[in-house]
């Protein structure tokens, strides 16, 4: 697995009018200097399973410092450089936290520096995901669809893919529901479904979700199972975590029953600074791991409905992703749509 990445405050300090001190070894003086913060960090900007757009993107930090003889200076700011003025030579700790526009807060950090006229910059990594928040799914299948031993196996994987632990979901047979609940610590989790009716998997699903401090995470998903009369039709849905989004092509576009069937994976909207080749992918059918490490799944389904989920991940902090389509294989001697 590969490590996550952060988002960085990048501290510059400025030295002025420091005529006639001198520096004491890790001890403050009675100089001051003035202390321009430079606030750099990419914005969350894209959903996975359900928070939306907005409770994901930094609104504004949060700054505390705290330095010799006991001086401290708090302040929020909506910029990307401040300027905290007067400030005494010496070791100064600064914390910083991220808020949404709802005032959640997102992640935060911390960071030791000297304030000299020799030490100008220090980095702050904001890389501690804040709180805990709750996961509320709720699936759906059709009970007409299944015979009376139907049972869903839920599994939940952290972002270091890292099994967490889930209580068994019940089940309402005869209204074809179940509901999902969990409070977890904030941060990015793959969920995998699988629907099953006399021993067989009939249906599944794998998503990427997403979790903040204070919220309630909930949604209703609904498990597809295969209907041969179905019109051959490929649907796609991007459900992705932080800006990895990506699109699923079919080759051929009308196959025929037997035929080798190629599904490629391309991302359309990568960050910046990042690569096709840097993104692990993973690929489920119907809920069921198939392939790994490949933007290309090639495989000659069965007549019906499957559901096939491709899961991305990248280093960096909440990247988990997942693109979803639903591909579905005529009976004999019958083309696509």
């Amino acid at each position: 697995m590969k490590t996550k990445g952060f988002i960085i405050i990048t501290i510059t300090v400025l030295i002025l009018a420091l005529a006639g001190c001198q520096e004491a070894n890790h001890e403050a003086i009675g100089g001051e200097a003035s202390l321009r913060l430079h606030l750099t960090s990419p914005r969350f900007s894209h959903r996975a399973l359900i928070p939306s757009t907005e409770a994901l993107t930094i609104d504004h930090f949060d700054i505390v410092a705290h330095g010799p003889q006991e001086k401290s200076v708090e302040l929020t700011s909506h910029e990307e450089e401040v300027v905290l003025g007067n400030l005494l030579i010496g070791w100064w700790t600064i914390e910083a936290t991220a808020y949404n526009k709802s005032g959640v807060a997102l992640v935060s950090g911390s960071v030791k520096t000297l304030l000299s006229t020799k030490t100008t910059t220090a980095n702050l990594e904001l890389s501690d995901l804040v709180g805990s928040g709750t996961l509320s799914l709720s699936a759906t299948w059709d009970p007409d669809q299944v015979a009376d031993d139907v049972a869903l196996s839920v599994a939940l994987l952290d972002q270091e893919m890292e099994p967490v632990a889930l209580d068994a979901p019940v089940l309402q047979t005869a209204e074809g529901t179940t509901t999902i609940s969990k409070e977890l610590p904030a941060g990015s989790y793959i969920l995998t479904l699988s629907l099953s009716s006399q021993g067989v998997v009939v249906s599944g699903a794998t998503v990427a979700l997403r979790i903040i401090d204070g919220v309630t995470s909930s949604d209703t998903l609904e498990l597809v199972i295969g209907d041969l009369s179905t019109e051959y039709t490929v649907t796609v849905t991007n459900k992705t975590g932080l800006p990895i989004q990506g699109s699923v092509e079919c080759t051929p576009k009308e196959p025929k029953a037997g035929d080798e069937v190629t599904m490629v994976y391309t991302p359309t909207n990568l960050p910046e600074g990042v690569k096709s080749e840097d993104l692990s992918i993973h690929w489920y059918c119907e809920g069921e791991f198939v392939q790994e490490e490949s933007d290309t799944y090639v495989s000659i389904p069965s007549a019906g409905t499957h559901r096939y989920d491709v899961i991305v991940n990248h280093p960096t902090l909440g990247s988990l992703g997942s693109t979803s389509i639903l591909f579905v294989m005529p009976l004999g001697g019958e083309g696509g749509e």
